[in-house]
């Protein structure tokens, strides 16, 4: 495409979005306002609201309550079922699904945990949605 040509072209593409009545261009106009509103709005909530809103981890917080835990893993198991993951951190068991097909945790690291609590066989738990929510702390 020659120079001239290309000159051409981006001349006719601006003269079509010019020839755009006025209320089309309010609509355009809002359009981007909305997008850049919702962009703002989801960047914001990721680096406003860290760790999703979740509440520091208490054993008296009811089923359900999505929870913060902070410590050091005591010990890890693999279950019998196979491939899931149990992590005790800090004295608080902690169910990483999956977890254990690429274990990463090991006795005496710091970490931190995201999930809701969960009783299991009478005792709270926290249960991970998986391995991601787990950040190791350095």
């Amino acid at each position: 495409m020659e120079p001239q040509t290309k000159i051409n072209h981006a001349w006719a593409t601006y003269t079509k979005i010019s020839m755009l009545t006025r209320p089309e261009r309010r609509a355009v106009g809002i359009l981007t306002l909305v997008i850049l509103l919702l962009a703002l709005l989801y960047f914001g909530t990721i680096f406003l609201i860290p760790d999703q809103g979740a509440a520091e981890y208490r054993p008296d917080l009811p089923d359900g309550t999505l929870v913060r835990l902070e410590g050091i893993v005591f010990e890890t198991k693999i279950t019998a079922t196979g491939g899931h993951l149990i992590a005790n951190i800090s004295g608080t068991d902690v169910f990483i699904p999956n977890g254990g097909k690429d274990p990463i945790l090991v006795s005496g690291d710091r970490v931190k945990v995201i999930g809701k609590i969960e009783t299991y066989a009478g005792k709270k738990e926290i249960v991970a949605s998986g391995i991601s929510d787990i950040t190791i702390l350095v």
